[in-house]
């Protein structure tokens, strides 16, 4: 990790740019700098600066750079928000506040935020061909070789790296202690993929017959492995069998729901040439645009989820979100005598679909669907209140968006 005074984007910044460098405010500006090895055939241009220099919002943990972006930074990492092209986790490798370079601090962290070197996780593709040929390749083994031994290779879901890598790392171990685990469950996933049928309105039986896959593949490990990962390893392995099966069950999915989508699309359209005068109409007028598409990038990011867990953990930021966006928004009222809005579920909805219209979810039907898989077959002591207001607030944006009238 470099030097403050040596790092190759403060040297061009002092010297190309000088007269941009010397107008930024060390009160209120914070520079990114990615390791220098990362920088190599990057451009280091004002863009690539003002993308890396921001400054601290109202909102919590979030930041605007000079491009006009968002960026979110806690203890640990820094993540891109909306308006960049991907979104992208970089690790915080170090903080420091030097007076001399004009910032209120200078953060070190692994990577830039856009470009650089830097390899996102492709999805990894599933097929349901004939001998099961593709599957093996999948997961790293020749044609022929038998599946208990077999070294998972994984996508990373959507929805977070760090708890991506760390479901790798765990169904790893569990597969490498447990042979026997490993083959049972890759012959259900193969006979899965060879024989399965999706019958519309039905899903939640494919749901029901993911978490019997998984409840019997931890039925055979062993006893002391038991003790050792507990119960912990079940929503590991249901994120890692949604993830096997996603391709499959999602091309039935869309398919299904295509007609019903088509309209909602149009409805979404339709609300998105006046988002502000829809939420006027529904008396949270002073909610800005600025918030809305916060939102709306974030509602985004479940087109990238290939499993209903991960899902789950975006719906519960967005309403996180959502109450905080309310509850600066009431402060700006307060400051002018007006009335302050109800932190509810129908504030709540409303916003949620402005935003889902604004960002034009696409196959947000077959979201929902996909939702409904995993939670309708949640054993009643798992479906705490949380996850049910979570999932409630999304489906019920959705049919509002079904029973919308266009004017």
């Amino acid at each position: 990790m470099e030097a403050a005074r040596v790092h190759p984007v403060l040297s061009i910044l002092g010297s190309k740019y000088k007269p941009f460098h010397e107008n930024l405010s060390s009160r209120t500006h914070i520079i990114l700098l990615p390791e220098a090895k990362t920088l190599v055939n990057t451009s280091i241009d004002l863009d690539f600066m003002k993308k890396h220099i921001c400054c601290k919002s109202h909102l919590k943990n979030v930041y605007v750079n000079l491009a006009g972006q968002c960026i979110e930074i806690d203890a640990k990492y820094v993540c891109t928000g909306y308006g960049f092209e991907e979104s992208r986790v970089c690790e915080i490798l170090k903080i420091e506040t030097n007076a001399n370079y004009r910032f209120l601090k200078i953060i070190f962290i692994n990577i830039p935020l856009e470009g650089g070197a830097y390899q996102g996780s492709a999805p990894a593709s599933y097929v349901n061909d004939e001998d099961g040929q593709a599957d093996r390749q999948l997961y790293g083994q020749p044609y022929g070789q038998p599946y208990a031994q077999a070294t998972p290779q994984f996508s990373s879901p959507a929805g977070g790296q760090p708890s991506a890598m760390q479901c790798k790392h765990d169904v790893t171990l569990f597969f490498n202690k447990n042979g026997n685990c490993r083959e049972f469950l890759y012959t259900q996933l193969l006979q899965f993929t060879h024989s399965y049928i999706i019958v519309k309105g039905f899903e939640n039986c494919i749901g029901k017959k993911i978490i019997n896959m998984v409840d019997d593949t931890l039925k055979l490990q062993s006893s002391a492995n038991e003790k050792t990962f507990k119960s912990d390893m079940r929503v590991p392995l249901i994120k890692y069998t949604y993830s096997y099966l996603y391709n499959i069950i999602w091309k039935q999915l869309t398919k299904n729901y295509q007609q019903i989508e088509r309209r909602i699309q149009e409805k979404m359209n339709y609300l998105r040439k006046d988002i502000s005068g829809f939420l006027k109409k529904l008396n949270l007028g002073a909610i800005s645009l600025f918030h809305v598409e916060t939102v709306a990038f974030r509602i985004k990011q479940i087109e990238k989820c290939n499993n209903p867990i991960d899902k789950i953990y975006i719906l519960d930021n967005i309403s996180k979100i959502i109450c905080e966006i309310i509850s600066c928004t009431n402060q700006h009222l307060k400051k002018q005598k007006l009335p302050i809005y109800d932190i509810n579920s129908d504030s709540l909805i409303t916003i949620l679909v402005a935003a889902i219209s604004f960002g034009q979810i696409q196959n947000i039907i077959s979201h929902s669907i996909h939702l409904h898989m995993y939670i309708d077959n949640l054993k009643a002591s798992e479906k705490i209140d949380k996850l049910s207001f979570v999932f409630t607030i999304f489906h019920s944006s959705i049919i509002y968006l079904c029973d919308m009238k266009e004017a």
